[in-house]
């Protein structure tokens, strides 16, 4: 290969690990355990703090997890430095997630501690909703079989976070209007959006 055709082809497959990380927010953000399978090896390794283990076991382990525990929540990969050396690649991607928990002297212990918990009882505001709010990186290791991207191996550090009841208001105000949430499931409207476009497009 080129030199030219050597640089087109590394920036091909970080626009394609670059596309896995993405996925990765997706598929934790909208519950889709067939979709999160997808972006790990068979074989892949996971290192979450609360699982380390078979990453496809992890989506299991996930999933069940934050249906019981969120309410809501978003990711997003904020930048990634990834270096590629052949079939394999290492990737350092900085992370941003906002997750909202369900209140209850039970889930807020069991998910933030006794001590959280009882702070938020003395308070009153053990039945709000939690706002978890935390960043820390993916560090993978990704490896290209049979022409796809996949992560071999992950870690993540959790750097810092923010615990505090929701203040979040839903019903009234201005505000009212722009509470427009997803669906944590294929009901939400990303997996309709090739429909769309496939409709539009035959409307020209």
């Amino acid at each position: 290969m080129t030199d030219a055709s050597q640089k087109i082809q590394r920036l091909i497959d970080k626009d394609e690990i670059e596309q896995v990380l993405k996925l990765y927010c997706r598929a934790i953000d909208r519950l889709d355990l067939d979709l999160l399978k997808t972006i790990y090896h068979p074989d892949a390794i996971d290192d979450h703090g609360s699982f380390n283990g078979n990453a496809h076991e992890f989506a299991d382990f996930i999933i069940k997890n934050l249906k019981e525990v969120l309410i809501d929540g978003m990711h997003t990969v904020t930048h990634s430095v990834i270096e590629i050396d052949g079939l394999f690649a290492t990737s350092e991607s900085y992370y941003i997630a906002v997750q909202r928990c369900f209140g209850g002297m039970e889930k807020v212990a069991a998910f933030f501690g006794e001590r959280y918990a009882k702070t938020q009882q003395e308070s009153s505001a053990i039945d709000k909703p939690q706002d978890y709010f935390c960043g820390g990186r993916y560090l993978d290791v990704f490896e290209k079989r049979d022409g796809k991207w996949k992560i071999r191996h992950r870690k993540i550090t959790n750097e810092w976070s923010v615990i505090q009841p929701s203040s979040q208001i839903l019903d009234e105000g201005y505000v009212a209007h722009f509470d427009l949430p997803g669906s944590r499931d294929r009901h939400d409207p990303v997996y309709h959006l090739k429909a769309l476009a496939e409709s539009l497009n035959l409307k020209k």
